[in-house]
């Protein structure tokens, strides 16, 4: 059913219920379920409120998917993007990215929102642009370390672009192995990966930081 457009409260009249733990609650019904799996009465029993109170806030389904969307890209900066951006680090930066989203995945079982999003591809309405938002700001914190790195003599200068692409990729299909519970290719994905920029780096640098295997 259609919630219809946004719609203003009338003067005076508190919302029964908190936007921010609604938006928490809608946040962790898609990441579980997706979109299309979570129903309107779904939300209702999760978030403890009338069908009429949601649109009144939110508008559409899809404007809700939006604003949890555009929650969880910036619990992923805080996370993951951010320190990856501001580690002085260059391949060894790289290695601790890739530990914290083996982590991040593993953390509650819910793995990516943006896996499971394209997975259900295309999203809907407004979400589609924040999902390409998110890989654009994905590849822009990769790139960064690894121009790091060309800067520390760790790899060629001229390799930075393809390298990028070739661990936006690997993210990716990180995402969407846990999406399909692929627990052992996960695994082997990841320890693939830190292989990977080990051999990259030139001379002895720094240690990876965990032990491979």
């Amino acid at each position: 059913a259609r919630w219809g457009t946004v719609g203003a409260m009338p003067a005076g009249r508190p919302r029964a219920f908190d936007v921010d733990d609604a938006l928490d609650g809608a946040l962790d019904l898609f990441w579980r379920r997706g979109y299309r799996a979570t129903t309107t009465r779904d939300l209702e029993a999760r978030l403890g409120v009338t069908q009429s109170s949601l649109y009144q806030a939110f508008g559409s389904k899809s404007q809700l998917l939006d604003r949890a969307v555009d929650r969880y890209v910036a619990l992923v900066d805080r996370a993951l993007l951010r320190p990856l951006a501001d580690d002085p680090g260059g391949i060894a930066a790289l290695d601790r990215f890739f530990v914290r989203l083996r982590e991040w995945h593993a953390e509650d079982g819910r793995g990516c929102l943006i896996g499971r999003l394209l997975c259900e591809a295309p999203p809907p309405g407004p979400a589609a642009p924040r999902l390409e938002a998110y890989r654009v700001r994905l590849r822009a914190a990769i790139a960064t370390a690894l121009r790091r790195a060309a800067d520390l003599g760790e790899i060629p200068g001229e390799g930075v672009d393809r390298r990028a692409d070739l661990l936006v990729g690997t993210v990716l299909g990180l995402n969407l192995a846990h999406q399909g519970g692929l627990g052992e290719t996960h695994a082997a994905l990841v320890e693939a990966v830190r292989s990977e920029l080990a051999s990259w780096r030139h001379g002895a640098g720094e240690a990876l930081s965990e032990p491979l295997g």
